[in-house]
């Protein structure tokens, strides 16, 4: 959209916090003037010199969406995805700012490449680029990140995406320093012992098909441990793709508590059940994996 010329949006449903509601939206050099109903005829038509229009009739209108969890790849995968081709598509599909997992080739667990992700975000021009950073060096949980350094270069989020970190004593180390830091970490669920092998959820659809399963308590079990972790350090923390239902439960009591967590779930996390593996489709074999229809 460019900002050096006036825009108005006719007829849209949009969708702010006070709800929805069908109405036009004037924009001017980039900001959002007016929201109403039928403002359009305030203003001159297009081809007399008024704002260029767009009939949004039957589309929502809103902000622009956040991505907290985008794969860019970039340094490293480049096959895979770039940050510029990541960017395009983002801004397509409606967001304005995504943040990059770490889990890149080299790992973003130094400055350095960090400021790499940073750079080709801005280079590419069209929505934030926000990089996270490693909690612990190469993904490796053995090791914690420089987060005093990361820190003073503005990185406000850090993650393993992908391992869970499985020792509680550097899982502990790190909430410390994120709570001296104010940093906030995010954390995926999975203790790996119990998942070794899996390659979809542990239940009747697994057993039925002879494949190795992987138990809900896998991610249950870290998620309460770094609950209580939290609860002692106080620490910022942010859950990611929680598949389970009691995972939710146990999210929402920590909230309700005043405990400074957030957590996400994914489209088919809440929208498909493992059986769609029935037929041995690896489409749907997926990380966390899909759960039963109570989990949904």
């Amino acid at each position: 959209m460019s900002s050096n010329k006036s825009i108005l949006i006719i007829g849209g449903t949009v969708v702010n916090v006070s709800g929805e509601v069908l109405a036009d939206v004037m924009i001017d050099q980039g900001v959002v003037q007016e929201v109403g109903p039928n403002i359009s005829a305030k203003y001159a038509a297009e081809n007399e010199g008024g704002p260029r229009r767009i009939d949004a009739t039957s589309c929502v209108v809103t902000s622009a969406f956040v991505d907290l969890h985008t794969h860019l790849r970039e340094n490293g995968r480049v096959e895979s995805e770039t940050i510029e081709k990541g960017s395009r598509a983002a801004v397509l599909g409606g967001y304005g700012a995504v943040v990059a997992m770490p889990n890149t080739e080299p790992a973003q667990d130094s400055v350095a490449v960090v400021e790499f992700v940073r750079m080709q975000g801005e280079r590419a021009g069209l929505v934030d680029v926000v990089p996270s950073a490693c909690i612990t060096v190469n993904r490796a949980g053995l090791q914690l990140s420089p987060f005093h350094s990361l820190a003073q270069n503005g990185v406000t989020l850090y993650t393993d995406d992908g391992n869970g970190v499985q020792d509680p004593v550097i899982m502990r180390r790190a909430m410390e320093y994120a709570k001296e830091l104010n940093i906030t970490l995010m954390q995926h669920c999975e203790v790996s012992r119990l998942t070794e092998g899996a390659v979809m959820h542990e239940g009747c659809c697994s057993s039925h098909l002879g494949l190795p399963g992987w138990p809900s308590i896998a991610e249950v079990l870290m998620l309460q441990r770094d609950l209580e972790l939290v609860r002692e350090t106080g620490a910022k923390m942010h859950f990611l793709h929680l598949s389970t239902a009691r995972s939710v439960e146990l999210v929402r009591q920590a909230k309700n508590e005043g405990l400074p967590v957030t957590a996400e779930v994914t489209p088919h996390h809440f929208s498909l059940t493992d059986e769609k593996l029935s037929g041995f489709n690896t489409v749907f074999k997926v990380n966390p994996p899909l759960r039963t229809m109570e989990d949904v």
